[in-house]
């Protein structure tokens, strides 16, 4: 099987079929992971502030240079250095307490602690602009050109900008970290010496502002003043097996409503409602029949090994898919077993989703009977020939 992208045509139509979403947010990319396509987006490629939404990269680069997170640290309040007047969230760590790198991880990540980032940073690069350096490399190697870092906590600076989009494909990619995919989906954590309990911000906002978040699995919120709130998240809609992954920012800022997560919730329940996987082909289902010659076998029937799927809205026709076989019409005994005879189109719309190979599983049988019957008037013609030569010759 030969899998393609889907077409423009259809790309498009899914982008165009959810406009009339309207949302608080002033930019927006929403990816579909099962494909890592994006199918909605607003303002995707526009430069912005990230708010805390940058400790996605810090909690990343840390991740990947930590030997042991069970090594324990001394923390020191020097480490805290201009957040308190800077008003940045914190944790509440303290001169002399003593921690682990892992207590630290999930200080950063689910809490947004600037406390927790700051001793992270200091104590695995030795200084925060150090660190930073780290931070921006990595964002240079995973071709993020319009994200650079200034900082490690998301404070609002200048120079400190990416977009929605360029978040969105970092934070696939660290989620392919397993370390770090655990701390982004979890909901609280316990330090390692048992005198704090941490809770998401996602989690401490859902209940202030009593908002259903179930269907998130993983989050991470980001607020100031230039970036307004934020929200990078994952979704997993059950029902139908898909994984959305969004980020948002400059949503308005309110002591009355969260806007970042209430327009989060409406994008995940209009594709959770309106959009699934429906089988263009079945796993078994025949595609086509090919006869073949000089063989016993008269014909040879090619089914589907997999399903095809196509992610649509609930327009779905199914009287609207097509299969066109292009190749050969008749197969021989001397077609190689995987050798490949010709290709099944599979078509939507008119438009081209999938092209399926058709491959010779088992080599044709040759049958002489088939092959004289196939060519009994050449025979005869022959057979007539070379009784005259013999004639000729004998007579």
């Amino acid at each position: 099987m030969k899998k393609v992208l889907i077409s423009t045509a259809v790309f498009f139509t899914l982008i165009n079929n959810v406009q009339a979403i309207e949302i608080n947010s002033k930019h927006a990319v929403l990816y579909n992971l099962n494909e890592n396509k994006i199918i909605f987006e607003k303002n995707k490629d526009s430069i912005t502030s990230i708010a805390s939404l940058t400790k996605i990269m810090t909690t990343l680069v840390a991740v990947e240079n930590i030997k042991d997170i069970n090594d324990k640290i001394v923390i020191d309040d020097t480490m805290f250095e201009g957040l308190y007047e800077a008003d940045a969230a914190v944790i509440g760590l303290t001169n002399g307490q003593v921690v682990t790198y892992e207590d630290l991880l999930y200080g950063t990540l689910i809490s947004s602690g600037a406390d927790a980032t700051r001793a992270l940073t200091i104590n695995i690069a030795g200084s925060e602009e150090n660190f930073v350096n780290l931070m921006n490399n990595k964002a240079i190697a995973l071709g993020l050109t319009k994200t650079k870092f200034t900082n490690a906590t998301g404070l609002d600076e200048v120079g400190q900008t990416s977009t929605v989009d360029e978040v969105a494909k970092l934070l696939i990619y660290a989620l392919k970290n397993e370390k770090f995919k655990k701390i982004f989906n979890a909901q609280s954590y316990s330090f390692s010496d048992q005198t704090k309990t941490l809770y998401s911000t996602l989690e401490i906002s859902s209940v202030l502002y009593n908002l259903d978040t179930s269907n998130i699995i993983g989050s991470k919120t980001g607020y100031t003043d230039e970036a307004g709130k934020c929200l990078a998240s994952v979704a997993y809609d059950k029902e139908n097996d898909i994984t959305y992954l969004l980020v948002t920012t400059k949503a308005t800022i309110s002591s009355d409503y969260a806007y970042h997560i209430m327009d989060a919730i409406d994008v995940y329940d209009y594709y959770f409602t309106n959009y699934k996987y429906y089988n263009l082909v079945n796993k078994g289902e025949e595609l086509i029949k090919l006869d073949t010659k000089y063989s016993k076998v008269k014909s040879v029937t090619y089914s589907a090994k997999n399903d095809i799927k196509l992610y649509s809205d609930n327009t779905f026709n199914k009287n609207n898919i097509q299969l066109s076989y292009n190749g050969k019409t008749k197969l021989t005994p001397n077609l190689k077993k995987g050798e490949k005879v010709g290709t099944v189109d599979v078509i939507y719309n008119n438009e081209i989703i999938d092209i399926i190979d058709i491959t010779i599983d088992e080599r044709i049988p040759f049958s002489l009977i088939e092959f004289l019957k196939s060519n009994i008037h050449y025979i005869i013609v022959i057979s007539g020939l070379l009784l005259i030569i013999v004639f000729k010759v004998f007579k």
